[in-house]
């Protein structure tokens, strides 16, 4: 589990402090929204044995927390709220095994089961709201903001400082070959160019406006399906109760629609501009980044590609040549 508020990187000693850029490796993966950043990254974590940690996931934490509270980043005042929120909130990410099977928007051959990730916020488990359409919305203006991604950076750093990391080889066990050493990946859209400019690996993913449509596509609809699942059981949870006098009464939940692929292509064009033109931190591809175009790719593809890179830059010997 990692865990983490913004307040305890004021509290940090400065010994502490210089380790947060002192990781045995950093794996840092940058692209535009629907890349494929986050499953490619938590795959490549897994395959490696390293720490994770979901960047794009604290922006939407400070995004829903925007939303609930009805504020934005609009004005002096209205972006220094939402600083001290997300400051005082506590931020919580924790890996679990996936039951699910293969991810929505994700191809490939079921090699790969990739783990999932749970974010708590203040305790809450948020990991379905903050993928909202409301949410993808607004998240961009809001990781816009200078004091807004000062705060995040703080949580960015001393959560990478706390990642979990084991060791590829098993401890005791008889080899001739180098463990890994422990790290970290991280993913979003300035880890190699602002929170983390002297990793190891830097990576740039990115596929064309369609391809990413339609795997945000995938995802909302698999969301979709799942709230008209939930409805139903509370439906059927309703039906049989019978010491509910007012059951008739309950109001069903509607179904939630979603965008057409051509719609979400739309808001991933208009979040491109905004991450690029960003006056704070924008999106950009790091001089020495290695650029990914995973449009024809399948997912063990891009995912194989990454941990050779990164165990070629360890001293290790590639593993996926013959994959």
């Amino acid at each position: 589990m990692l865990s983490v508020q913004t307040g305890f990187w004021r509290r940090v000693p400065q010994q502490c402090k210089r380790r947060l850029f002192a990781r045995d490796f950093t794996i840092a993966i940058d692209g535009p929204a629907a890349s494929g950043k986050s499953s490619t990254a938590r795959a490549v974590a897994q395959e490696l044995g390293f720490g994770y940690i979901d960047s794009g996931s604290i922006y939407r934490c400070a995004t829903l927390l925007a939303l609930r509270q009805g504020i934005g980043a609009e004005t002096d005042e209205h972006s220094q709220k939402l600083v001290n929120l997300i400051s005082n909130a506590a931020v919580d990410i924790r890996i679990k095994p996936n039951t699910r099977g293969s991810m929505p928007g994700v191809t490939g051959t079921g090699r790969l089961v990739v783990p999932d990730v749970q974010v708590l916020l203040d305790g809450e488990d948020v990991s379905k709201e903050i993928r909202t359409p409301e949410v993808n919305r607004l998240v961009a203006k809001v990781a816009s903001d200078g004091g807004i991604r000062a705060a995040v950076l703080g949580i960015q750093r001393a959560l990478a400082a706390a990642a979990e990391t084991k060791p590829a080889s098993t401890p005791g066990a008889a080899t001739d070959k180098p463990a890994i050493p422990g790290g970290v990946v991280m993913d979003g859209r300035d880890i190699g160019t602002t929170v983390f400019p002297s990793a190891e690996l830097k990576i740039y993913l990115d596929a064309s406006a369609m391809a990413r449509a339609i795997r945000r596509w995938d995802e909302l609809n698999s969301q979709l399906k799942e709230k008209e699942a939930d409805a139903a059981a509370a439906r059927r949870q309703a039906a049989s109760d019978e010491s509910a006098q007012d059951s008739a009464n309950t109001a069903t939940p509607e179904p939630v629609g979603y965008p057409s692929v051509e719609d979400i292509a739309r808001e991933l064009e208009q979040r491109d501009y905004a991450d690029i033109n960003r006056q704070h931190s924008p999106l950009r591809i790091a001089p020495d980044a290695v650029v990914i175009d995973n449009t024809n790719l399948t997912f063990e593809q891009q995912v194989f590609s990454i941990t050779d890179l990164a165990r070629e830059r360890m001293g290790l010997e590639r593993k996926y040549d013959d994959i």
